[in-house]
């Protein structure tokens, strides 16, 4: 058990803390205590076996071989179609990569691929295709406080970007659909003519591509997104039918069976092999695999074991996830797994009489479902950065519906589908759970979910050891939330920054916030792709809503696209309003001039005297300062606009410049270096785009006045912190994990 431990804890500080002083500290201290305390000794091997399994899956499923990566070379690659994500003008593709350059990738677990294709012929699910690929690491850009597209891409092993080089393809049809494929086409057609089809068929199988946004979004405000993830629920659910119909049938033969044989192990058995047909229909998903573990665990624990030790199997249990993939803790799913369950073996602890009537079932699952709500809380406002008020009532219902109710009749409809025509069965039992589905969406917006400001995983951590530590000794309550406090403390002592400025990595384009006291202003909105994506949904919304900023002013600095291409999602979102201040009358006017105050700082926005015919020397100059440090946003003037504002004699020093039109060679002449003399510039350019920038002759000027430079593309979000008398930078990538550092 020792040995357990000390493989867990270690798999976590490896993945987590590996090449930091975090990891060193512990190692060292673990083999100190070790050598002077016996009982360590396994909590040791279990650390160093941790080590060696984390290393071992790195090396063998996920690191790129840099020799099959050749910059600007087209290389004949072979891949199997995983999923269609796109067919506009092109095909967008998931894939798997079987060979590149006819050299085997993996036989074991082929990487995956996002490739662009042309290509006239339809595609499906399973096809092989042979063509010329210009393969590059996937990559994403790179901000604080939001979605982290690289580390749930690592996490997938999806680890190319590709795009067809030629014409030349060979395309392999699937020779036959294998047993799963002709098992969701069966579910998909059988369900097909249904309002809630998107429904059933998540969750005979699995798959959410038949949702929408807007039905994912309705399931999380309401907390019932777990219900579709294939897990202990669904596992749970399914053994109990195997189970039951195990016995039912043995029942009929038991005359046959010995009295000495333990027949819960043939329902068990029974139960078991149905979870895993389950899981193997639902292409192993990561949720369900781990939910079979634990169920297996479980079952071997409980019957191999003198005593029914519950908190053994889930640490057995947790052991095989790490074992078959350590990076599986890169995945919030596994704490909200190993958590639920522990929560509930905790109820069956403490209350080890189960319910004999109505009432007290009933008393039972408002009690299961209230410790599941507090007991995960942490996680789910770490997480997802809110919570869903009536959560807690609507999975009084649904629960107890999709366990009694609902699972079952779609396993029974599914399998009579088989033999007979249930055409009207199962209309009517689309019309009654879609009735009850439209009531439900009558429930208020305001009244679904709460949006929160995430909690550091410190804070979360925190929570997790008091609890624990409250749990295993009662006595000393006091103790048990000293790491609770500790972490609080610690929080509440850092120190605060007065205010901030974040240039956003947005690829080529600009997207800079400043920030004082939780109130925000914005200078340009980012680039606009495919006239349609903008990183106003995924980037700037999420970070303002993580950090709790309301965002009181507004000013496109001109009307390019790459600095005005999220505007119609930002006037969606209803800030209109913000740009009353400089442009009242629109933002395709130029940005009116004067000084004004922002909550202690002073925004000075300089006055275009020019004639110019170009957009870019229109660009709106604005400088905000504290009376100390100071940060200069001049757009994408270029020398013309530069020699105007050197001709005024304006005080141009600061201490943060962002770099005129993204570091192009058109602007950052030698004199307008001189007069801003910056100590940090900021050149928000995209990684390796066309144009190329910064241009080489622009970082080299900056470079020969020992002047600090930053590449949004290249080192991801930048932020500044500005304290009484000093100031700090962040970048977004140095903060990355060892697993995705450059």
């Amino acid at each position: 058990m020792w040995l357990s431990i000390g493989f867990v804890v270690g798999c976590l500080i490896t993945v987590f803390y590996y090449q930091t002083l975090v990891f060193i500290l512990f190692a060292s201290s673990l083999t100190i205590a070790s050598l002077y305390f016996k009982p360590f000794l396994p909590v040791l091997l279990g650390f160093i076996c941790s080590i060696l399994c984390v290393w071992v899956h790195f090396y063998s499923f996920y690191s790129i071989n840099a020799e099959q990566l050749h910059e600007n070379q087209s290389l004949l690659s072979t891949f199997k179609v995983v999923e269609v994500i796109s067919r506009r003008d092109a095909y967008y593709l998931k894939v798997e990569i079987e060979s590149i350059h006819e050299k085997n990738v993996s036989k074991i677990k082929p990487p995956l691929a996002l490739v662009s294709l042309k290509v006239d012929e339809l595609l499906s699910i399973g096809d092989s295709i042979t063509t010329k690929l210009k393969l590059v690491q996937y990559r994403s850009q790179k901000n604080f406080d939001v979605f982290d597209k690289e580390q749930h891409a690592f996490s997938q092993r999806l680890f190319y970007k590709a795009k067809q080089i030629g014409s030349d393809i060979q395309i392999t049809r699937r020779p036959k659909a294998t047993l799963r494929q002709s098992y969701r086409d069966f579910i998909k057609q059988t369900y097909q003519v249904t309002q809630l089809n998107w429904l059933y068929y998540a969750l005979l199988t699995g798959e959410r591509s038949l949702m929408s946004f807007e039905q994912k979004n309705e399931l999380q405000q309401f907390g019932l997104s777990h219900l579709l993830a294939i897990s202990g629920l669904h596992i749970g659910l399914i053994f109990s039918i195997g189970f039951f119909v195990s016995k039912t049938f043995v029942s009929c033969f038991i005359k046959l069976f010995s009295q000495k044989l333990n027949l819960s192990v043939i329902y068990s058995f029974g139960g078991f092999s149905l979870a895993f047909c389950y899981v193997y229909l639902s292409d192993f998903l990561v949720s369900a695999t781990r939910a079979l573990i634990m169920l297996g665990c479980y079952l071997l624990v409980y019957y191999c074991s003198k005593q029914t030790l519950k908190w053994r199997s889930i640490l057995f249990a947790l052991v095989c996830v790490l074992v078959i993939d350590p990076f599986s803790l890169l995945s919030p799913g596994i704490y909200f797994s190993f958590i639920a369950v522990a929560i509930i073996f905790l109820i069956f602890t403490v209350r080890t009489r189960f319910p004999a009537n109505f009432f007290t079932t009933i008393k039972m699952l408002v009690i299961i479902q209230l410790a599941l709500t507090i007991g995960l809380l942490p996680l789910s406002l770490h997480y997802f950065g809110g919570v869903s008020f009536i959560g807690l009532a609507v999975n009084l219902i649904a629960i107890p519906l999709l366990s009694i109710v609902i699972m079952p009749c779609l396993v029974f409809i599914s399998l009579l589908s088989f033999f007979v025509e249930v055409r009207e069965l199962i209309a009517l039992f689309d019309f009654l759970l879609f009735e009850m589905y439209q009531l439900l969406l009558t429930i208020p917006v305001d009244y679904r979910w709460y949006d929160t400001t995430k909690p550091k995983l410190a804070i979360v951590l925190g929570c997790y050891v008091s609890g624990t530590i409250i749990y295993l000794f009662p006595r000393y309550f006091i103790i048990g939330l000293f790491p609770f406090c500790l972490v609080l403390v610690d929080e509440l002592l850092q120190a605060r920054a007065r205010w901030q400025v974040d240039i956003f990595d947005v690829g080529h384009g600009t997207m800079a916030l400043i920030t004082i006291q939780n109130k925000g202003f914005m200078y340009d909105l980012g680039p606009i792709y495919f006239n349609q994506f903008s990183r106003i949904e995924s980037t700037l919304i999420p970070y303002l809503k993580n950090n709790d900023i309301e965002v009181e002013h507004t000013v496109i600095s001109h009307m390019d696209k790459d600095h005005a291409g999220g505007l119609n999602h930002w006037l969606k979102h209803g800030y209109a309003d913000t740009f009353n201040l400089l442009q009242p009358e629109g933002v395709e006017q130029i940005c009116l001039a004067g000084s004004y105050d922002f909550h202690s700082l002073k925004i000075n926005v300089i006055e275009n005297k020019g004639n110019f015919s170009s957009d870019n020397d229109n660009s709106c100059v604005i400088q905000i300062s504290d009376g100390n440090f100071s940060v200069l946003l001049p757009g994408d003037i270029s020398i013309a606009r530069e020699n105007e504002l050197l001709s005024e004699n304006l005080d141009l020093k600061s201490t943060v410049l962002l770099s005129p039109h993204h570091g192009s060679n058109t602007s950052s002449s030698e004199e307008f270096i001189d007069a801003v003399s910056p100590d940090v510039v900021i050149h928000s350019s995209a990684y390796k785009g066309q144009w190329q920038l910064p241009h080489f002759e622009v970082v080299e000027r900056y470079s020969n006045k020992q002047i600090k430079q930053h590449v949004t593309g290249t080192q991801g979000q930048v932020q500044i912190l500005f304290y009484q008398n000093s100031y700090r930078v962040r970048v977004a990538r140095d903060e990355s994990y060892w697993f995705l550092k450059d």
